[in-house]
C-alpha cells in the first residue's frame, strides 16, 4: 500500500473535521424589536468582515419595561448531518469580557405547540481571540429560554446555528441597557479532536 495514502487514512479518521458556517454564509438579525416588539426594544448590527463575523448591538427595554427582558440573534441556515462529531467550535471574543453568549442549533423538531425549540449551549470569552469548544452532546432542550426534558438534539438534521445574546442571562449588576459586540472568527467546525 502507498504510504502517503494509508497516512492520509489515519489523519482523516482521527480528525475529519467539517467546516458548519462561514462568515460568507447567509446570516440574518433578529432581536427582540423584531420578534416580540411588546417586550423589547433591542437593535443589532451585522457584519461580515473577510475574517470575521461582528455582531454588536444594544439589549434595551421598552419604556416601562424592569429591562430584564431583551434578546439579539444572528442565525444561518444549516444542513448537515453532525452524528459523527463530538464538538463544535470557533474562535470568538468580546467587547466585554463578562458578557454571557450562547450558541443554539434547531433541528426537524423546531416546531411544536409551545413555541420553538431550541438547543442551546452558553460560553463567556474574553477580549482577545479564544477557542470555543462546545460538546456537542451538552446543547440543552428550550422552548421560550425554558428547560424541556422531552427533547434530544438530532444530530443527524441540524437545520440552523445561531449566537445569541440574552438579557436574562447576563450578571444582574450589568448594565442596563447592555452594550455588546461579539467577533467570531472566519468558521465554525465541527470536530473529534479532543
Amino acid at each position: 500500500m502507498n504510504s502517503s495514502l494509508a497516512n492520509a487514512e489515519v489523519n482523516h479518521f482521527e480528525d475529519p473535521r467539517l467546516t458548519v458556517s462561514t462568515v460568507e454564509a447567509d446570516w440574518s438579525i433578529k432581536t427582540d424589536k423584531t420578534e416580540r416588539p411588546q417586550v423589547g426594544a433591542s437593535v443589532a448590527t451585522l457584519i461580515q468582515a473577510q475574517k470575521e463575523l461582528q455582531f454588536q448591538g444594544t439589549l434595551a427595554a421598552i419604556e416601562g419595561n424592569g429591562g430584564l427582558v431583551g434578546f439579539a440573534f444572528v442565525e444561518t441556515p444549516l444542513s448537515q448531518d453532525l452524528s459523527q462529531y463530538k464538538y463544535i467550535e470557533f474562535y470568538a471574543k468580546s467587547k466585554e469580557a463578562r458578557v454571557v453568549y450562547t450558541l443554539t442549533l434547531k433541528d426537524e423538531q423546531t416546531q411544536q405547540d409551545a413555541g420553538t425549540l431550541t438547543f442551546e449551549q452558553e460560553f463567556v470569552v474574553g477580549t482577545d481571540w479564544t477557542k470555543v469548544k462546545l460538546p456537542l452532546s451538552e446543547f440543552q432542550p428550550k422552548i421560550r429560554g425554558r428547560l424541556v426534558d422531552s427533547f434530544q438534539l438530532d444530530l443527524g438534521q441540524v437545520r440552523s446555528l445561531s449566537f445569541q445574546i440574552n438579557r436574562s442571562k447576563q450578571e444582574p449588576d450589568s448594565p442596563i441597557p447592555l452594550e455588546f459586540a461579539l467577533d467570531v472568527g472566519s468558521e465554525v467546525l465541527v470536530t473529534n479532536q479532543e
